[in-house]
């Protein structure tokens, strides 16, 4: 069973669907899929990773961009499945952060390692979903998929590229929104409280989350990145971004990302 808590998270995120009935089809993927994933990996995520929070934080945020964008019943299960099975394949992080404070070969050891890690873990992400995806019934049919085969795979396809941003990547393209809304989702995770606190406890570099610094720190490495890699699509004068420097395309992924950093001064 899940915690308490993020039970709370996945009935709050629910609440930006308008419709009721699109929103009870969502609640039902969406317990199934959190559950199935909570007891086979992210419950056992340590803290190198990432905070147990991750996928609901990245769920509420989909489902609010998702809304936004009016993205078919169909598509917005598939975002929810991605939400939670992105990043079921732990990696031992190779930081922005801990590239930027490196020089040298030692910088490009680290920079060629991040592409190598961050292939793995798509690849074994996009491999765990289409598993645990495939197992998983709906509670209102007997014997009937919770997801239809082409749902499992577009999830699978989603999460086997939704980190080629971080490596340098044009991806995704503006013309495929379900993705962007995806990467969205995902991108906006560094600038919520939870997400500093989860760049603050990772042991390397131990960093103190008592003093205020540090979370300052965290917060303009992390919004550092989301402007770095808006160069991927340097060159693709068509894609509608929001603004002259940030990664985002969608009007509500803009607004919460603006909103975020009000919040934090930045």
């Amino acid at each position: 069973m899940l915690p308490a808590r993020l039970q709370a998270m996945l009935e709050t995120a629910l609440l930006s669907v308008k419709d009721e009935g699109q929103r009870e089809d969502l609640r039902i993927v969406a317990g199934a899929i959190a559950n199935a994933t909570w007891q086979r990996w992210l419950s056992s995520r340590p803290p190198e990773d990432n905070r147990p929070e991750h996928e609901w934080i990245v769920f509420a945020n989909i489902m609010k961009i998702a809304e936004a964008e009016r993205l078919t019943l169909s598509d917005r299960r598939i975002a929810t499945a991605f939400a939670f099975t992105h990043d079921t394949s732990y990696i031992p992080r190779i930081t922005e952060a801990m590239i930027r404070a490196a020089d040298g070969e030692r910088k490009q050891q680290l920079e060629a390692d991040k592409k190598l890690q961050r292939t793995v873990h798509m690849e074994k992400g996009a491999a765990n979903a289409r598993s645990i995806l495939a197992e998983l019934k709906d509670p209102r049919h007997s014997g009937v998929a919770l997801l239809t085969e082409e749902e499992i795979e577009r999830c699978a396809d989603i999460v086997a590229g939704h980190d080629r941003w971080k490596i340098e990547q044009p991806h995704p393209l503006g013309t495929d929104l379900l993705a962007v809304v995806c990467l969205e989702g995902d991108a906006l995770w560094p600038l919520h409280p939870i997400g500093v606190l989860g760049d603050l406890e990772r042991p390397d570099p131990l960093r103190d989350a008592c003093d205020p610094a540090p979370w300052r720190e965290a917060l303009m490495h992390s919004l550092q990145t989301l402007r770095r890699y808006r160069g991927n699509w340097n060159g693709l004068p068509d894609e509608p971004f929001k603004d002259d420097a940030s990664i985002f395309r969608t009007e509500e992924g803009h607004r919460l990302y603006l909103q975020w950093r009000k919040l934090w001064g930045l």
